[in-house]
């Protein structure tokens, strides 16, 4: 497994995003900043509670190794054998996460909320990052469950797990700015329409990256012989589920970063 710091710093950091928003508008979240990073910490070491529970502990073992975990900070993403052979390089990322989280969850808190208009339009946009790197871990989180995480990277003919991250990064970070800009303008901050806009451009990525496209690389490329159409179900539940969880991400920062008086 991960080191029990990595799951602090990442579930604080990601508490700490979260709240970023609300900070711009709401004093009782900027005085809670500390109490924040601890919630958010012991929310990311959950499933690892089997170590210390007197009783249980079967129980809460099975959950730490079942996709269960995952909700808690993406937990299961990073007991995952990549970040296991790497904790330096995991405790390294989770600080930088975090010095990162802190950092703009305070220019958020010390913003006026009546003159920071170049803050606010910032921190809108923090909605695409998050939702990215939330995108990456649940189809990593996918490929890791069925074994297949180091074939994404055979797709470029590169090998190893830390090219199959870089590669699902770059690809959820190019669908979280799709779905910025598909998103109409006047549908910006409605989280319900961005999500069903998400997952409507999830089941197209699904459809024409997966089902057409992935297989015809393989065959072109890899000279590998896959079937055409390659219908893989594990996929299109990780991209359905990522497409919508960005489209939500991204309009929930907006209405929350941009808050008008109707919205109050």
């Amino acid at each position: 497994m991960a080191p029990a710091i990595v799951h602090f710093l990442v579930g604080a950091s990601i508490l700490l995003v979260l709240a970023t928003p609300v900070a711009l508008h709401d004093e009782r979240v900027r005085r809670v900043d500390l109490w924040l990073v601890l919630a958010g910490g012991v929310w990311g070491l959950g499933p690892d509670l089997h170590n210390v529970a007197p009783v249980f502990r079967s129980q809460l073992y099975a959950l730490h190794n079942s996709l269960w975990a995952a909700p808690f900070a993406f937990h299961y993403a990073l007991d995952s054998q990549a970040v296991r052979d790497r904790p330096l390089a995991g405790i390294a990322g989770s600080i930088l996460l975090f010095c990162l989280a802190v950092g703009g969850f305070t220019a958020a808190a010390r913003a006026d909320p009546e003159r920071a208009r170049h803050t606010k339009r910032f921190v809108s946009r923090l909605g695409i990052p998050v939702a990215a790197l939330a995108a990456a871990a649940i189809v990593g989180t996918m490929l890791s469950a069925t074994g297949r995480v180091e074939t994404v990277a055979a797709l470029v003919g590169a090998d190893g797990t830390l090219a199959s991250a870089a590669l699902l990064l770059v690809a959820s970070v190019a669908g979280s700015y799709a779905v910025a800009v598909a998103v109409p303008d006047r549908y910006a901050r409605r989280p319900f329409v961005g999500s069903l806009l998400g997952l409507q451009l999830g089941l197209v990525a699904w459809v024409v990256g997966i089902v057409l496209v992935l297989p015809l690389w393989a065959r072109v490329v890899l000279e590998a012989s896959p079937p055409v159409p390659l219908v893989d179900w594990p996929s299109l539940l990780a991209l359905a589920v990522a497409g919508t969880l960005v489209g939500a991400c991204i309009t929930t920062v907006r209405r929350i970063a941009l808050l008008t008086p109707a919205d109050r």
